[in-house]
């Protein structure tokens, strides 16, 4: 039997950001159907243990859920962001036309840019959208480069993880949402039948209303909100990093 760390270690999920943003979502999901399972006496637990036979299997399930909810979640950011990652916040708030953000501020990030990618967004700014998109772009993908595992960067790995996190549980309501349904179905269908299993009747109702109050009304705006904070954190970070190469030139 494998050691916990060594089987997360084997399935690639070791990793902080691929244990939150990927797999958890798509456990959580697959949790909708505590109520009905519990009711009718099989544990997830159990049901999991019948169709995953060995370590080889689970590795191979636990992947798949995590790529399903990256793919979903890829799926919901292409919704909420047509045009990602142009219309995106971390690379919206550069345009010199976004009104987001203040000029000033922007001119520091601009110049940060300038002297830590050599790229120059102020003297795009008489080029087409189309140009300005692209260099934009191109400063973004240097930085996060600069930044991935850096000293300035712990923030920003966090606000990452939690926006992946609420993207793809966003992006997985096609499984969540049905399965709250079920659920709910299933566990007051065998309360008719049997008489017994009232209490799980009533967390499944507390689930499928919740479910619906998450796909309709909150994750949508908390999906943006995330992606706020992560572009906050990642120009922050930015800053950072030119204090600590260039802080002469401040």
């Amino acid at each position: 039997m494998l050691e916990n760390k060594d089987w997360l270690s084997y399935i690639n999920l070791s990793d902080h950001y691929e244990r939150k943003a990927r797999f958890l979502p798509a456990l959580i999901s697959v949790l909708f159907l505590l109520p009905v399972s519990a009711t009718l006496g099989k544990s997830l637990d159990g049901w999991i243990s019948t169709f995953a036979m060995g370590v080889g299997v689970s590795a191979a399930l636990a992947v798949g859920l995590s790529h399903l909810a990256s793919a979903a979640g890829n799926r919901l950011q292409q919704r909420v962001w047509p045009r990602w990652p142009y219309d995106a916040p971390t690379n919206q708030w550069l345009f010199p036309n976004d009104k987001n953000r203040s000029n000033q501020q922007k001119a520091l990030w601009y110049a940060a840019i300038k002297r830590l990618t050599g790229l120059d967004v102020v003297a795009a700014a008489d080029l087409n959208d189309d140009e300005i998109e692209k260099i934009i772009n191109d400063a973004v993908t240097t930085l996060r480069y600069r930044l991935r595992d850096g000293k300035h960067a712990d923030r920003l790995r966090v606000h990452n993880a939690d926006y992946g996190f609420t993207r793809n549980f966003a992006g997985l309501r096609f499984i969540w949402l049905p399965a709250s349904v079920l659920s709910c179905a299933g566990c007051f269908a065998s309360f008719y039948w049997t008489g017994r299993g009232i209490i799980w009747c009533a967390v499944s109702l507390v689930l499928l209303i919740t479910a619906f109050l998450l796909a309709r009304t909150i994750l949508p705006n908390y999906v943006c909100q995330k992606a706020r904070h992560y572009a906050e954190s990642f120009w922050s970070a930015v800053l950072e990093l030119d204090r600590d190469e260039n802080g002469s030139a401040h």
